[in-house]
């Protein structure tokens, strides 16, 4: 299965709120340290408040963080929120002919039990997983012709 820009984006913005712990982020910087741009940073922004993985809050100070623990956010949380987590098979032609494929057939049945291991695997990993496992210095991306991304410090060191 192939995750949406969304979901890869959400993730970033989670990541990098949770190693900055309880102080306030702007989502410009978010944009700017992780190569995102800023209209879609603040497209994912208001998902993830709805999610209630983060709040916003406006003014000189504010900005957003998470709303919980990293420990509580779960992956497939995050991905029920930035993907479609229905998977029907479509149809091939034109639409004179009855669909022979339904809701109830078969295919759908299996890809929808694919869809919910899929995401159980996920669910059992959380946002706190990702932060700890992640690299503790960034890559040479210089090397490789890319400008370097600075990665925040995590908030408890």
């Amino acid at each position: 299965m192939r995750l949406t820009k969304q979901t890869s984006y959400a993730l970033r913005i989670l990541i990098h709120c949770a190693l900055c712990g309880e102080k306030h982020v702007r989502a410009g910087d978010i944009a700017t340290e992780h190569g995102i741009t800023e209209y879609n940073v603040a497209k994912i922004v208001p998902i993830l408040v709805r999610g209630g993985f983060i709040t916003t809050s406006r003014g000189r100070a504010g900005g957003l963080k998470l709303a919980c623990k990293p420990e509580e956010i779960s992956i497939g949380d995050v991905l029920r929120v930035t993907e479609a987590t229905h998977v029907e098979a479509e149809c091939v032609g034109g639409a004179s002919p009855p669909c022979g494929i339904r809701r109830a057939a078969p295919i759908n049945r299996m890809l929808g039990e694919a869809l919910e291991a899929f995401i159980s695997v996920l669910d059992k990993h959380t946002l706190a997983d990702l932060v700890v496992s992640r690299p503790r210095e960034p890559l040479p991306h210089d090397a490789l012709g890319l400008r370097k991304l600075r990665v925040p410090a995590p908030a408890n060191a």
